[in-house]
């Protein structure tokens, strides 16, 4: 069974397809109102009609069977193309009383071009016509002079012109319905690479950024640290005795309670610094452009705050407090050794009791 993206790949090529043969049944048409008006033979428009029902069989077959779906162009535009002006320059000759039929209608096949033809193709079509048309007015002659001589040549002459450039403007208008489409699928692909993104950023229970962001993100700020000759601070922030808030509570409450307090660092946190989970129940924030006790008074506030928190929406009588390790970094200090020494400041929170913020100096 072909695939979704298949078939409609399938079908862009047939209504492609269906949009030629149309225009070639509206030129048969127009030929069959001159044969009635007698302009021309009745002949020449069934010659022409049973040329169209060939060549559109052949390319409709073509498609239909698969073998051009390996080609760059799948459509046949290309051939199709010069196939429509090829069916001009026959009508050029058969009938050239009303060379200016073919003529104008010589143009509108091209517009199809702007959605499959590059700048090189469009130069050797101009080209190619440009000469094929020059060797048929050669060859026509004087048989090819334009006269509107009555009323009727001139009605022939301003319906030709009418329809032929309405049938331009149809064209254009699936041409910009294609571009529409091709942007808005472009749009789904640039939301579907921004989506992939988060989902590889973020932590999925939280919204924060993962570990894996935030070592990105501290990386990129040491390297401004050093450019700049500035500096940041970490701190690791720790949910004293999440362990039993999971047993009292169970694991739901526990989740909820790291989403609530993720929300409640994102929204305490300066618009230059990064909040991200750690892993568990360890939060980090980075401090850019932060002196050590600008960082120790921001984040002291945040563990009041927490503890001060109405956590009891959450699931009654439950209360909540955090332990925070900070450290600033040094001039040539790797990031493994920043965040040990944050680290090891978070020890000395929870050796001092928890619900408190030690830093690191050495």
């Amino acid at each position: 069974m072909a695939s979704i993206p298949l078939r409609a790949a399938m079908k862009l090529r047939l209504r492609t397809v269906g949009i030629l043969a149309a225009d070639y049944g509206f030129n048969i048409l127009m030929l069959f109102a001159f044969a009635a008006a007698d302009v021309i033979s009745f002949q020449i428009p069934i010659i022409l009609l049973g040329i169209a029902f060939l060549f559109n069989l052949l390319f409709a077959g073509l498609i239909l069977s698969g073998k051009t779906r390996s080609l760059q162009d799948p459509s046949l535009t290309a051939l199709q193309l010069l196939g429509a002006c090829g069916f001009n320059f026959l009508g050029f000759l058969l009938a050239p009383q009303i060379v200016y039929f073919f003529m104008i209608n010589l143009f509108v096949p091209l517009s199809y071009g702007s959605v499959h033809f590059t700048q090189r193709m469009f130069l050797a079509s101009w080209i190619f016509l440009s000469c094929a048309l020059g060797a048929m007015m050669l060859t026509v002659g004087v048989q090819g002079d334009i006269e509107l001589t009555t009323p009727t040549d001139r009605i022939f002459f301003w319906a030709v012109i009418v329809f032929a450039l309405g049938r331009f403007l149809a064209i254009n208008a699936e041409v910009s319905r294609l571009r529409i489409r091709l942007q808005r699928k472009n749009n789904e692909l640039m939301h579907a690479a921004t989506r992939l993104s988060d989902l590889a950023s973020r932590d999925e229970l939280t919204g924060l950024w993962n570990r894996r962001e935030f070592m990105r993100l501290l990386l990129e700020e040491s390297r401004r640290a050093v450019r700049n000759q500035s500096s940041f601070c970490v701190a690791i922030i720790d949910i004293d005795h999440f362990k039993k808030v999971n047993d009292t509570y169970g694991h739901l409450t526990g989740d909820a309670v790291l989403h609530e307090l993720a929300q409640l660092l994102e929204s305490m946190r300066r618009a230059t610094d990064s909040v991200a989970r750690y892993g568990g129940e360890e939060f980090t924030l980075l401090l850019v452009n932060a002196k050590l006790a600008t960082a120790t008074v921001a984040l002291e506030r945040i563990r009041s705050q927490v503890m001060q928190y109405d956590w009891e929406v959450i699931a009654a009588g439950l209360r909540l407090t955090i332990s925070v390790g900070i450290a600033a970094w040094r001039p040539g200090e790797t990031l493994t050794q920043v965040l040990n020494r944050a680290d090891a400041a978070l020890y000395e929170a929870k050796d001092a009791g928890r619900n408190c913020v030690r830093v690191s100096h050495t």
